[in-house]
């Protein structure tokens, strides 16, 4: 896969070289508890097993390409779909940044529209939607800025921290991502 190039960030391929990083920010619990997918800690051999799954991995229906900044090339997180219907033109967007030292940096965003330039532009989608927890306000804050609409709310959805959380539902058409970024 050629390298997706931003002002800040680049998207590339899974390598076996992010076993390190990747297993880092999955047992940082103020990182997983956010994603309502990821449950932690998580050992060296299952961060090895996702990782392999990542890089072997020929599903075209659910793929993730890794975020690296372009200043040193340090993995950053991931960001990719799942669920990928071409026929119906839709798919579930997923991203995390697993360094909270790069929280509200502009990196989610950056990333975002990266992904949905290949999203609208070269898949032809219609329609790219995504869950997050309501109590995650930065994330449903960058979702928002760009472009993603609320549709609906799952209440109760994801019990941690011993409460329960709503997940929100959230999309972005490709009429309004040419709208909003003239595309």
């Amino acid at each position: 896969m050629p390298h997706i190039i931003g002002d800040t960030i680049y998207l590339r391929e899974y390598r076996m070289e992010d076993l390190e990083a990747i297993h880092q920010w999955r047992n940082i619990e103020d990182i997983t508890w956010w994603t309502a997918v990821y449950v932690w800690p998580d050992s060296l051999e299952q961060t090895r097993r996702f990782v392999e799954e990542q890089v072997n991995d020929v599903d075209p229906a659910n793929r993730k390409f890794v975020i690296c900044l372009k200043e040193n090339d340090r993995y950053v997180g991931h960001i990719g779909y799942e669920n990928l219907d071409l026929r119906r033109r839709h798919t579930e967007l997923g991203i995390v940044l697993g360094d909270p030292a790069m929280l509200s940096k502009g990196i989610g965003t950056e990333a975002i529209n990266l992904f949905l330039k290949i999203c609208f532009d070269e898949l032809d989608l219609h329609r790219v939607g995504l869950c997050v927890l309501k109590s995650n306000p930065r994330g449903v804050a960058c979702y928002r800025k760009c472009g993603f609409k609320e549709e609906g709310l799952f209440r109760e959805w994801h019990y941690s921290h011993g409460e329960w959380h709503d997940l929100v539902w959230m999309s972005i058409l490709q009429r309004e991502y040419r709208t909003i970024y003239g595309a």
